[in-house]
């Protein structure tokens, strides 16, 4: 697959990209930073809302790079069954670090909270 069929399917690439970085155990935050484009930039690629081809092709460029893949191994990715902890890369965490279980409870309150604010904002 080419740059140029990737374009025309943005919708489908940015599935499959946010199946990659879920099951990597990036944050958006952290994935737009190694892979150095801005995180406003990583939702419109992954809101498929980007019509800018140049655009488009620099930052999957990077994103590729960053991922150590190619078009096809992006486009061909499948999701890994879930496993029973999630690992979140932030960008001061070590990668080896998993939550205890008062921190997962916590950290899920804490995106209880978010969700509600976007409800309301």
């Amino acid at each position: 697959m080419t740059f140029d069929e990737l374009f025309d399917q943005r919708s489908r690439m940015a599935s499959k990209l946010k199946e990659c970085m879920r099951d990597k155990g990036y944050t958006k935050v952290s994935f737009a930073k190694k892979a150095e484009i801005s995180r406003p930039t990583l939702d419109k690629l992954l809101n498929g809302s980007i019509d800018s081809k140049t655009t488009f092709d620099r930052h999957m460029q990077k994103i590729l790079k960053m991922l150590r893949m190619s078009v096809d191994d992006l486009m061909l990715y499948s999701a890994q069954s879930r496993r029973s902890s999630t690992v979140v890369y932030s960008q001061n965490a070590p990668e080896d670090h998993e939550m205890s279980s008062k921190a997962r409870k916590q950290y899920e309150l804490l995106l209880d909270i978010v969700d509600l604010c976007a409800i309301y904002y």
